[in-house]
């Protein structure tokens, strides 16, 4: 049993000085508790592992971009203790034999692994039994890495039925193809004809990285209604606006593109309102090669898990943001969606604990990049707040000691 003494936890939307002890699971909160090993916490938060719910690692094919082991080190680094990925991975997750394999590959990272099941034309009848190998569905209604894109609307309502029936989660890419304004112009329709369509079947649904006020907007009128859905929205679109993706080029080249700056407003705003429900980051890990090419060959996407809740922990020092609603999309949120035993500092639940210095302050430098990438779209940006130690299941993987990065400061 590892006791975390004279620590600050926020737990139950509030912080208090307490210790915290736990093994695999959370065990005791309170004061003066017992345990085989101390760790003095002074001066330090206490927070629920965040829990990225859309990260593409690779691996297999394209292990030379990431694999596993690196998307976990990188994850852990930033406080992200589980994630979910995606399939559109070469080959894609598509059979239960391609999902076993992924999931052997992924007991070798530091993070909680879990895994969406990919969609095709082809394994639609497959789907009530695929179901039993993995944690959500993916279904990609626009442009992605692969050849999972399903654009036939008579597919689509087969799709949402038979997901329907299996109880999971069902994550919609729902923007379109096209140039950039005109994906961010009908970002709105093209996530009513979703939302049509869960309702239609009673699917559980999961809308991945909304961008614009207009989708924010059509989303909200939705669960106002009683529907079944959640959705997210991802860092680069609170950070990054359209007028940087012309100034970057295929550094910023992103699907859906980057929207304009009352959109990135209006979605700070929303985030304060606790209207949105969990911050993704779509995690994207492209190499720098593949990225130095021109905007119209170059892929689409960005780096992100390893500095979310970084990102946003400099938030709420900036009074952006409370941590009240951080912990609330990174780690509550996304685990009840879910119905994972996570994302709470409460007894009985999983001990996935971040450690958090909110005085250290670092500027992100290529150089301290974990992911096998090797580069991150906020390099040259200075954030304050940063873990110091994380634990997994109650195992450290992350920081030697409390007030110590094992890599983060080379």
């Amino acid at each position: 049993m590892t006791v975390l003494q004279n620590t600050t936890i926020f737990a139950d939307g509030r912080l208090s000085k307490a210790d915290i002890a736990f093994d695999e699971k959370i065990r005791a909160i309170g004061a003066s508790l017992s345990g085989d090993e101390k760790l003095d916490g002074s001066g330090k938060l206490v927070l629920p592992g965040a829990i990225d719910v859309h990260v593409h690692a690779r691996d297999l094919n394209q292990s030379y971009k990431e694999d596993w082991r690196s998307l976990g080190r990188a994850a852990v680094a930033g406080g992200v203790t589980t994630a979910f990925a995606m399939p559109n991975t070469d080959p894609p997750l598509d059979t239960v034999e391609i999902v076993r394999e992924y999931r052997r590959r992924a007991s070798a990272a530091p993070v909680n692994a879990f895994i969406y099941g990919g969609i095709t034309r082809e394994n639609i009848a497959q789907l009530v039994s695929l179901a039993n190998e993995v944690d959500g569905f993916k279904l990609y209604l626009g442009e992605t890495t692969g050849n999972l894109v399903i654009r036939n609307k008579s597919l689509h309502r087969s799709i949402f039925k038979t997901v329907a029936q299996t109880k999971r989660v069902l994550a919609v890419h729902a923007q379109r193809d096209g140039a950039p304004a005109i994906v961010t112009q009908h970002e709105s329709d093209d996530i009513g004809y979703v939302l049509d369509l869960a309702d239609a079947y009673g699917t559980k649904l999961h809308l991945v990285h909304v961008t614009t006020r207009r989708g924010t907007e059509k989303i909200l009128e939705a669960k106002h209604s009683k529907l079944d859905v959640t959705f997210e929205i991802c860092p680069h679109y609170l950070f990054f606006t359209d007028r940087d993706r012309k100034e970057r080029g295929a550094w910023l080249k992103i699907n859906p593109p980057l929207a304009t700056e009352e959109d990135r407003e209006f979605l700070w705003w929303a985030l304060r309102e606790n209207l949105i429900d969990i911050v993704a980051t779509d995690h994207a890990p492209h190499t720098v090669a593949e990225k130095s090419l021109s905007y119209e060959r170059a892929p689409a996407g960005v780096p992100g898990v390893e500095y979310m809740p970084v990102l946003l922990l400099d938030a709420v020092n900036n009074k952006k943001l409370s941590l009240d609603q951080l912990v609330a999309v990174c780690s509550v949120n996304p685990a009840r969606r879910f119905g994972l035993a996570k994302g709470e500092l409460s007894i009985g639940l999983d001990a996935d604990l971040v450690v958090v210095d909110m005085n250290v302050e670092k500027r992100i430098t290529r150089e301290m990049v974990r992911s096998k990438c090797g580069w991150s779209p906020y390099e040259g940006m200075r954030l304050r707040g940063w873990p110091v130690m994380v634990f997994v299941g109650g195992r450290l993987v992350h920081g030697a000691e409390i007030g110590t990065d094992d890599r983060a400061s080379r």
